[in-house]
């Protein structure tokens, strides 16, 4: 069990190396400014919570379980104090702070306190549940099953549609592309047409002080937020 918590909690901190999310909660609790840098500080502590975990004491692991204990206080914090904002936590997928990142949270630091009383092989059902809390991963799993599900329930599963421009900007704003251009926009969607199966979006951006216009370039049939384009003009 103490593996699979050390697992995550690396999983976290490469994330958080590499400058963790612009639109995590974070931002409003010490400054945009000093998101990337306190990200970097919170990714070495979790390094350290992780060794901790993989070379057997007992500080090690209410070290980690205070630690967990305080990710649930923000997460709280952050569901009153910033509810459009992201958690922040593993990816820079855009997912509001929710009961499952909360919940996620509590099993973590369950995990910890019961490590030594439960078998190992309760790390993987325990696995399947974090999986199945962590909305950072819902793209590898949920997506698809709702695809499925459309297509085999839905009276129009299998019926050519056409895509509303407001289903096309929710896939965008989940798009990874859209999160790392977004401190470049300065307006809400100037312009939208179809290019066979893309739909163009387009912002007016500022860089460097000098008006551009963003241009996103979305799947128009289908739902991959990780094909989404992008170019400055």
């Amino acid at each position: 069990m103490e593996v699979l918590v050390a697992a995550v909690l690396v999983w976290a901190a490469v994330f958080k190396f590499r400058g963790g999310s612009q639109r995590s909660a974070l931002g409003k609790l010490v400054g945009k400014q000093r998101t990337a840098a306190v990200f970097r500080v919170i990714g070495v502590v979790e390094i350290g919570l992780a060794a901790g975990l993989l070379v057997p004491n007992p500080v090690g692991k209410w070290a980690a379980f205070a630690w967990f204990l305080g990710l649930l206080g923000y997460l709280l914090w952050a569901r009153v104090a910033a509810p459009d904002s992201s958690c922040g936590c593993l990816s820079e997928k855009f997912a509001p702070v929710g009961v499952r990142a909360i919940a996620r949270s509590l099993v973590l630091a369950g995990a910890v306190v019961t490590a030594d009383a439960l078998p190992w092989y309760a790390a993987f059902p325990t696995a399947v549940v974090i999986a199945l809390l962590s909305a950072e991963l819902d793209g590898y799993w949920l997506v698809p099953l709702r695809r499925l599900k459309v297509k085999l329930l839905h009276p129009l599963g299998n019926t050519e549609f056409h895509i509303p421009v407001t289903s096309t900007v929710q896939q965008l704003h989940r798009s990874q592309v859209y999160q790392s251009a977004y401190p470049l926009l300065r307006s809400d969607v100037l312009d939208t047409w179809d290019e066979g199966e893309w739909r163009i979006l387009t912002y007016s951006a500022e860089r460097d002080g000098e008006r551009a216009t963003a241009v996103f370039a979305v799947p128009r049939d289908r739902y991959e937020p990780e094909a989404v384009r992008f170019a400055l003009a």
